[in-house]
């Protein structure tokens, strides 16, 4: 992934429905964009779509967002994360 000016944004659940459009925002506005995911296969409909920006986006795996410590390599220059998933309302 290249990086530009604006620096690295990390958006969690990236191919989430309200992160993927956030995504698109924060790539449109000129940033780079880590996206974390569960599966990497989970976010080729992202990646599909956003590949005009392919040289941006950086899709990384996080299997057990419980394990301690899961988001340590994602957030690595990263100074911006931007939290999208939440627990579900029962």
């Amino acid at each position: 992934m290249s990086h530009n000016g604006k620096g690295i944004v990390l958006v969690t659940g990236a191919n989430g429905y309200i992160a993927a459009s956030t995504v698109e925002a924060f790539l449109d506005a000129g940033y780079s964009v880590r996206g974390t995911v569960r599966s990497k296969s989970s976010a080729d409909g992202l990646v599909d779509a956003l590949s005009k920006y392919a040289d941006r986006l950086e899709i990384v795996e996080v299997p057990d967002i419980t394990v301690p410590g899961a988001f340590d390599e994602a957030v690595k220059g990263a100074p911006a994360p931007f939290p999208t998933k939440h627990k579900p309302v029962h």
